[in-house]
């Protein structure tokens, strides 16, 4: 009886089949570090919309309550909660580059601290985010989602 070992066929078969293997583990690996790669793009241009009081700047604006693009990049499409705590959203805001800011004219703190502020806007990618204002305890609390 002869071993199957000496067949150079099933030599083969083996080799071919290890190799197979290592392909997979390559191909596992390319998609992990494509995605790492397109996350970390993502990141890169993330804006972060904040609402904040601006002091008056003599010959620019009077100050107030602002919409602020704290983050990396630009924010587009944004549309926002109406700043007299009514349940309308306000759009075709402008968009906000990176450390830009609109006043929102007209925003009463003592009505919002009743009511959530939202602000939904999207990245330079398309990626959709809000940012949510509350004021629970008489503090105010900011939060990020990606939609």
């Amino acid at each position: 009886m002869q071993c199957f070992l000496s067949n150079p066929n099933w030599i083969q078969v083996v080799l071919t089949g290890v190799t197979l293997i290592v392909l997979c583990v390559y191909v596992y690996d390319t998609r992990r570090i494509a995605q790492a790669s397109v996350a970390q793009a993502e990141n890169s241009q993330k804006p972060f919309l904040v609402l904040l009081p601006k002091p008056a700047e003599f010959e620019r604006h009077g100050g107030g309550w602002a919409l602020e693009n704290q983050g990396f990049g630009p924010a587009m499409n944004i549309r926002h909660s109406d700043i007299g705590g009514g349940g309308q959203f306000r759009e075709n805001v402008r968009a906000l580059a990176k450390t830009d800011f609109i006043i929102l004219e007209g925003f009463n703190i003592d009505v919002m601290r009743n009511h959530v502020f939202t602000a939904e806007y999207e990245s330079l990618g398309g990626r959709r985010y809000r940012t949510v204002v509350q004021w629970r305890d008489g503090i105010m609390r900011t939060t990020l989602r990606a939609l």
